[in-house]
């Protein structure tokens, strides 16, 4: 059950990456910068604070970051102004019919306000009335694929990550996404294909808005199989019970982690703690510990499971996650070697949704250990 669906802009709901593209060859060519336009087009969906690094280093960003910035906005304010920018068929609908369901509607991107302004005179398109929020690159910290637009777009709307989804074509996208705890949903619209939007972290790909509107029921299915909305509240109490498992384990001589497996509807079905040391098994993780004692109690086909942890869960055990098709894992306090952030998704297995910094600190405090 999801509270609101996020929008990418460019290359989602308008035809703009190409005018993007040409903004930043004509600008880059303007400070002596010869860029092949396909060198560019692999750069498409980052922020100007990503993309000049990326592309010419860190020493050039320092040095004439800003300025570059400057000349590639005017660029493309001045091509979007030359030629029309066409708005993809099924935004609007796609629009209405997500909020007929209930959902809220973010509209975020990295672009600048300036970019912004320019998109809108030239596509018609109302970006600031089109959502209930318009999130852009100067409400954030870093641009994509960092999380931080992802994040504001959430926190705009009053609901957590776990609450949302997001719509987006490029890699960057979904890159975005991952860290944020947001699921992706890949279109092809903006020119990426399928295959790299799946490697990058989309749980699924459309052509674009349209077919994806078409599929809407099922695309949210997918997105959040569960039956209840992982609010702050219902992520909170989870969590706590997770904590009370990691407190049995300390009171038992074990490490300080506890985990517990729910169904979709927020019924837990198992519960565990750490038991490395007693057991001196080193696969007996809380969280492997709850998911065998889950065996038999949850449908094998089942595809809406939340595994709850109060640190964040090693590799092996994100992996054990995976192979048990759980849909998301809520964990607390992050570790510097932790496995939920290095894990990469392919193309043939879906990532769970990764929630983290639920109660951190009490997570964090009980203990300071790394496994």
């Amino acid at each position: 059950m999801l509270s609101a669906l996020i929008l990418d802009i460019d290359g989602t709901l308008i035809d703009s990456n190409d005018a993007h593209v040409d903004a930043w060859v004509e600008a880059l060519a303007s400070f002596g910068y010869r860029i092949p336009r396909d060198r560019m087009l692999r750069e498409v969906g980052k922020g100007a604070d990503q993309l000049i690094p990326s592309v010419l280093g860190a020493a050039v960003e320092r040095e004439q970051g800003d300025e570059i910035r400057v000349v590639q906005r005017r660029a493309f304010a001045a091509i979007a102004g030359a030629r029309p920018l066409p708005v993809f068929r099924g935004v609007h609908e796609l629009v209405r019919d997500a909020r007929r369901r209930g959902l809220r509607i973010a509209l975020a991107t990295s672009s600048a306000e300036t970019q912004i302004a320019a998109l809108e005179r030239s596509s018609g398109l109302d970006l600031r009335h089109l959502g209930d929020v318009l999130v852009g690159g100067d409400d954030a910290g870093a641009s994509k694929p960092a999380p931080d637009v992802v994040l504001a777009a959430a926190a705009a709307l009053g609901v957590t990550p776990a609450e949302c989804a997001m719509v987006g074509d490029t890699i960057y996208d979904a890159e975005a996404c991952r860290p944020a705890g947001v699921v992706c949903l890949g279109v092809t619209s903006g020119g990426t294909e399928a295959a790299a939007l799946r490697r990058a972290g989309a749980r699924a790909v459309w052509r674009g808005v349209e077919q994806l509107g078409d599929d809407l029921g099922h695309a949210l299915e997918i997105a959040s199989p569960g039956s209840i909305r992982l609010d702050r509240s219902r992520l909170e109490s989870l969590m706590r019970e997770a904590l009370a498992e990691a407190r049995r384990g300390l009171a038992a001589g074990e490490l300080p982690v506890g985990a517990l497996l729910a169904r979709g509807d927020g019924t837990v079905v198992s519960r565990g703690y750490d038991t490395t040391r007693g057991t001196r098994d080193a696969t007996a993780h809380a969280e492997i510990v709850a998911l065998r004692q889950a065996a038999g109690l949850i449908a094998s086909d089942a595809r809406d499971t939340i595994l709850v942890s109060s640190r964040e869960p090693c590799v092996m055990c994100t992996g054990a996650a995976i192979e048990a098709a759980v849909d998301t894992i809520v964990f607390g306090a992050p570790v510097p070697d932790g496995g939920a952030s290095r894990l990469a998704p392919s193309e043939s297995s879906i990532l769970p949704r990764l929630v983290g910094g639920i109660a951190a600190e009490e997570s964090g405090a009980m203990a300071e250990w790394r496994r």
